[in-house]
């Protein structure tokens, strides 16, 4: 237990400094570099059950700045209801967690969803500019790519990292090379009122996902409240700044497929009959310390599956660079 705490502590005070490193830049702008680290936990409500964590480090390069081969593929694709005038490229590596309810139980838990650990890198794409009537779009593809079982190391994470001695991860699903090719579109500008350096937006998103791990389609919006919050879909410099901002959202996807649900795409292997609409409810506040941003968030998760006995939660917390 106390390694455990020490092993937080550690982590927590690399993140401080190399944010307070950041800090002294004074640069807010969007145009630059982006470093990002996203962190998910259900510990919230005391439990370790279904989304038990999940952790992601990405990173954007500066505005047009990408390879050459990238760059004719970001090209040819049609910038559809908008004037594109910026495109970043990103990478990133994630691990995801999902396990039951109950954790001591070493039978398989047959109305309860699989133990199941993902490991993936990411490649992003992202683009930029002016809509209609005066909005701003930003629309993002994403491809991950990586190993779900035992390779994926979360039953290793779970233990070491939450202190639990979780008894089932042999029932975990098994190995198997997955993807997932993800759409994503968001709008600023549909509802945006400011008066001198507070404001309040709404920014509409609408997507989708296909491939091995999911098949959904989504959409949804979040409602920001703030003193100087920062335009991700500024196209040039934005001044350097203090701020900070309230948020909540909403989110909703029909879904066709979840691998962490369904089971192994080629192989038998525990599932359970998952819902066809969730939705998620998230609420949170993020503070703006010039190049850097830490946001605080809570999600809760309507039942993903027919025999879940109540909705889900987790905790998010990202440190977000800009360099």
């Amino acid at each position: 237990m106390i390694m455990h705490r020490r092993r937080q502590w550690l982590c927590c005070t690399a993140l401080a400094l190399l944010g307070f490193q950041l800090l002294a830049r004074g640069n807010d702008g969007w145009e630059g570099r982006i470093l990002s680290l996203k962190w998910e936990n259900d510990a919230v409500d005391g439990t370790d059950k279904h989304y038990t964590q999940g952790a992601r480090l990405d990173y954007f390069s500066a505005d047009n700045s990408l390879p050459n081969w990238l760059k004719n593929f970001s090209d040819a694709l049609p910038a559809i209801g908008y004037d594109m005038q910026a495109q970043k490229f990103g990478l990133g590596i994630a691990q995801e967690i999902y396990t039951p309810e109950d954790l001591t139980n070493p039978n398989l838990v047959i109305d309860d969803r699989p133990y199941a650990g993902w490991l993936y890198g990411r490649a992003l794409l992202q683009r930029r500019g002016p809509g209609p009537v005066g909005s701003k779009v930003r629309e993002t593809l994403r491809l991950d790519l990586g190993v779900i079982g035992p390779e994926s190391l979360a039953e290793a994470t779970q233990k070491e990292w939450h202190n639990k001695s979780p008894e089932g991860w042999e029932h975990q699903l098994r190995t198997e090379i997955a993807f997932e090719l993800n759409y994503r579109r968001e709008y600023l500008g549909a509802f945006r009122m400011t008066d001198g350096p507070w404001g309040v937006d709404v920014i509409p998103h609408f997507g989708g996902s296909a491939g091995t791990v999911a098949i959904y389609a989504d959409i949804g919006t979040t409602a920001r409240l703030g003193y100087n919050m920062p335009n991700e879909f500024a196209t040039g410099a934005s001044p350097a700044m203090w701020g900070g901002y309230f948020f909540v959202g909403v989110d909703g996807r029909a879904i066709l497929r979840n691998i962490f649900l369904d089971g192994n795409t080629f192989v038998s292997s525990h599932s359970v009959r998952k819902e066809p609409v969730v939705g998620d409810f998230v609420a949170g506040m993020t503070f703006v310390f010039k190049a850097v941003e830490i946001t605080v968030s809570h999600t809760i998760r309507a039942r993903e599956f027919k025999s879940e006995s109540s909705t889900d939660s987790f905790a998010s917390a990202t440190l977000l660079m800009k360099f």
